[in-house]
């Protein structure tokens, strides 16, 4: 499973959407990894190591990411 793109306006960043969001991806992709990439200055990248996310490799831009399957119970409901 591959995370294309994730944006939140400006406006409602920093209020939880963008980790629901993520969260319901990994509950629906239960056992299956998630990849991702995240520009190399972009704050986001907190929020995708804080929910599991390691780095795999990069390229001059971006961090190339993955989570291996977790343990849903881990997760807010």
């Amino acid at each position: 499973m591959e995370i294309m793109q994730l944006q939140i306006h400006p406006n409602h960043q920093n209020k939880g959407y963008g980790r629901g969001v993520i969260e319901q991806v990994i509950k629906t992709a239960k056992l299956k990894p998630i990849k991702l990439t995240v520009l190399k200055n972009n704050p986001a990248k907190a929020l995708y190591t804080r929910l599991g996310f390691k780095i795999t490799g990069e390229d001059n831009y971006e961090y190339h990411m993955q989570t291996q399957p977790i343990n849903n119970s881990r997760l807010k409901t």
